[in-house]
């Protein structure tokens, strides 16, 4: 059996910092691993981490000149076994929801054919907003699986729901997923 292709999204939340504890679970248990960052995750963290754990590099920008011609989302989205988005924040959720393609993670989901698990953290009344509750649903109508938010401490110190969800939680819906 071949190995299993991993797209992790970073997108630009606080808990940005805890997907390297997937990306690390995800290499050890033998996955193939790529990150894709929106350009507002690299303000919470750097892409090297993400090379370093993922042993492979960081995309960012799908018009990055590569040696060999690839429209790399398309090549990235053909690849891939599975598409996480961690953390998942309203703004991603909502360029999801409605199909807009302007960053290198939304034209890969929207160019695969690969499960998508949506893991979402903010604020809880961003959470918590109509807007996000409905564009939730329509991800899950679109077959996506939504993991958390759990009820914990937020950036803004309030405990509330809007806590990213366990790392173990969201590496067992991966493997899950990939069965």
């Amino acid at each position: 059996m071949s190995k299993k292709e991993i797209v992790i999204g970073v997108t630009g939340g606080i808990s940005a910092y805890k997907t390297c504890e997937i990306v690390r679970y995800l290499k050890k248990n033998d996955f193939g691993v790529t990150v894709l960052m929106s350009t507002e995750a690299a303000e919470f963290i750097g892409p090297l981490t993400f090379r370093t754990l993922s042993g492979r590099p960081v995309v960012m920008d799908m018009f990055a000149e590569n040696i060999v011609w690839d429209p790399c989302h398309i090549a990235l989205a053909e690849k891939a076994d599975c598409i996480v988005v961690v953390p998942a924040t309203a703004h991603s959720i909502a360029k999801l929801a409605v199909g807009l393609c302007d960053d290198i993670i939304s034209c890969v989901i929207t160019a695969s054919k690969a499960p998508v698990i949506i893991c979402p953290a903010m604020n809880d009344n961003m959470y918590n907003h109509p807007a996000v509750q409905a564009n939730l649903k329509m991800l899950k109508k679109f077959g996506y699986t939504i993991i958390g938010p759990v009820k914990g401490r937020l950036a803004s110190g309030k405990c509330a729901v809007g806590h990213l969800a366990d790392i173990a939680e969201i590496t067992r819906a991966i493997e899950k997923t990939l069965r």
